[in-house]
């Protein structure tokens, strides 16, 4: 009562300063101008008066239309795609890692750009291989011999090196400084190719990690490419090592690098180009369905369907029989085995050369002829371009199968989402386009340009069957992360139309 009673003179205060002009209506304050002491008056009890009071003197009809705009922009800002990885970011922080739950896009391209960079260096090594070129540098120096001979003296050197190769003694015994060098600028190139690839690849990864830009499964293949990529320069100097020695084939053979080493080269090259590319791809892929939840998650729905589970191992299975009839194909560069028999699809006066012929005692080295087989599959130039040949077209049968299961099939045309159906086209025609490379090159006796094609070629099959592939994976942990996002934007609009409603 006696704070009451205090409070009493302060109200009395004001009231005859409010009496007469607070509350005039507004047609007479807009009629008659006011004098100086009455605006001053209205300044100074409007800035005294609590912002409460003069929001309830607004209008309706201005009320309506902000609670509108800031629910507008409460929602537009919630369900945006990085919203909504945000939003999953904080559903997902009771799992107490440093690490997002989702990798930055910018991962993505530079994965996909790094697989271009792979792209090229295995196309590139093709042809330092075709040129012969590969066995023009016989030390491995990663560091020093990133820098080409810079003087006369250091080409003499080097190309005083290449002369006591066997290569050189066998093949080329009258080659020129001049015509040394050419070969040893594309094998350099090749090299510090891969020194970049190597550089370009470690350093962006540890900036990654470091900024916590990628997940931890992210990471985890990150690390495992970056060891792949050394442990790829490594398969490198192995395989040129094998050229450089006269013990490893026998007397009077064509001096080249083993077939085993080459093809381990090429393989891990296309393993590293695959988990670049796939990597990438399934990246961009789970930005694009977060963008959009509820869509993401009907997709990846209808993806488990279990009548598309077939088409999704086709699809599977058809990516490994690619890259089988890619090492078989480095087999057959191995030994050369394109120099034989070119024409097609006979070889010689059948479809099959004789077995005597394809399984050749010569080629096993124990008495029991306990590796007649094998050793005939690896070693043996006409039963290794046999084999070729069959997988080749086993792998074209196998795609056009799969296209006339797309085509025929009335439960493929109702669900497999129309991306797919395109991916289904795109692995037809590279189909098409790379056999009609590999049998040109055959006939016309492995020309340096369209054996070069022909490599390509199997890179851009691969590429699309993968392309396809990620179309139609159902990604378990995406899945995840979309019931998350889906979860927290839908608290996300009812926080926004609170606030809106407070508002």
């Amino acid at each position: 009562m006696a704070s009451m009673g205090s409070a009493v003179p302060m109200f009395r205060s004001l009231a005859p300063r409010l009496a007469r002009d607070f509350f005039t209506c507004r047609q007479c304050l807009a009629t008659q101008p006011l004098n100086s002491a009455t605006k001053s008056a209205f300044r100074k009890n409007f800035s005294t008066v609590p912002s409460a009071f003069n929001a309830r003197r607004v209008n309706a009809t201005s009320i309506q239309s902000s609670a509108r705009q800031a629910f507008s922009s409460s929602v537009k800002r919630w369900t945006s795609g990085s919203a909504v990885a945000n939003a999953v970011e904080e559903g997902a922080s009771k799992a107490k890692s440093s690490f997002p739950q989702v990798t930055d896009k910018k991962v993505a391209y530079w994965l996909l750009g790094s697989a271009v960079s792979v792209f090229g260096i295995v196309v590139f090594g093709g042809l330092t291989r075709l040129t012969e070129s590969g066995l023009s540098i016989t030390e491995w120096r990663p560091v020093t011999g990133s820098l080409p001979p810079m003087n006369a003296e250091d080409w003499e050197s080097e190309f005083s090196k290449y002369r006591d190769s066997p290569e050189f003694q066998l093949l080329n015994p009258n080659m020129t400084l001049s015509e040394f060098k050419s070969i040893y600028y594309m094998e350099w190139i090749h090299r510090l190719w891969g020194r970049f690839v190597g550089m370009s690849f470690v350093l962006p990864a540890i900036y990654f990690v470091a900024r916590k830009q990628v997940s931890k499964p992210m990471a985890l293949r990150l690390a495992g490419i970056a060891g792949l990529i050394g442990f790829q320069g490594f398969l490198g100097w192995w395989m040129v090592k094998s050229g450089l020695k006269d013990d490893l084939f026998a007397p009077g053979s064509h001096p080249r690098v083993s077939q085993y080493r080459l093809t381990a080269h090429l393989g891990a090259a296309f393993v590293c180009y695959v988990t670049m590319l796939w990597n990438g791809l399934a990246i961009l892929r789970t930005h694009r369905l977060l963008a959009d939840p509820e869509a993401g998650i009907k997709l990846l729905d209808s993806l488990r369907n279990p009548q598309l589970k077939i088409f999704r191992r086709s699809v599977a299975g058809l990516a490994a029989l690619v890259f089988t009839t890619v090492i078989s194909g480095a087999l057959v560069a191995g030994l050369d085995a394109g120099l034989i028999y070119n024409e097609f699809p006979f070889m010689g006066n059948g479809l099959t050369p004789p077995k005597s012929e394809l399984f050749d005692e010569r080629y096993s080295r124990h008495e029991d002829r306990s590796d007649l087989w094998w050793r005939n599959m690896l070693e043996n130039p006409s039963l290794v371009q046999l084999d070729h040949r069959i997988l080749a077209m086993t792998t074209f049968s196998s795609i056009m199968a799969l296209w006339g299961y797309t085509r025929g099939s009335a439960t493929m045309k109702r669900l497999l989402p129309r991306a797919a159906k395109k991916g289904v086209h795109g692995v037809v025609a590279f189909a098409f386009m790379q056999v009609g490379l590999g049998i040109s090159t055959l006939l016309y006796l492995v020309p340096t340009p369209l054996a070069s094609a022909h490599q390509a070629g199997s890179l851009f099959l691969l590429t699309w069957t993968l392309v396809l592939g990620s179309r139609i994976w159902h990604p378990s942990r995406t899945a995840k992360l979309l019931q998350m996002a889906a979860k927290a934007r839908s608290q996300a609009v009812s926080r926004a139309a609170v606030h809106a409603h407070k508002a």
